[in-house]
């Protein structure tokens, strides 16, 4: 399997920080703006099953904000970010065009 740049900690059961058999990759922010490109090269990427990433009830693309609410992982995104990084939340904000924490 190909390994892939991710600094998002391990959170079974929602998503895990490396690529197994039949994950599918979860770019953490996406949209307008080039935020999935970003995603993908500051390591901002989860990966995840076909059922929660974008076919069950709750999965991340059926159900954002449930998912959001219930994981956190976008304010957890930033905070590994800037961690990892040395960076500030205006950092961030500069970078993916808002906060989250």
């Amino acid at each position: 399997m190909k390994e892939e740049f991710c600094i998002m900690n391990d959170n079974p059961p929602y998503w895990r920080n490396f690529r197994f058999y039949g994950s599918e990759r979860h770019e953490v922010f996406e949209g307008n703006g080039g935020n999935r490109k970003k995603s993908i090269k500051d390591g901002l990427v989860v990966f995840t099953t076909m059922e929660l990433h974008r076919t069950g009830k709750f999965s991340i693309h059926s159900s954002p904000e449930a998912w959001e609410e219930k994981t956190h992982m976008k304010e957890i995104a930033e905070k590994i970010w800037c961690n990892y990084y040395n960076k500030t939340k205006e950092d961030f904000r500069e970078i993916y065009g808002r906060n989250y924490i």
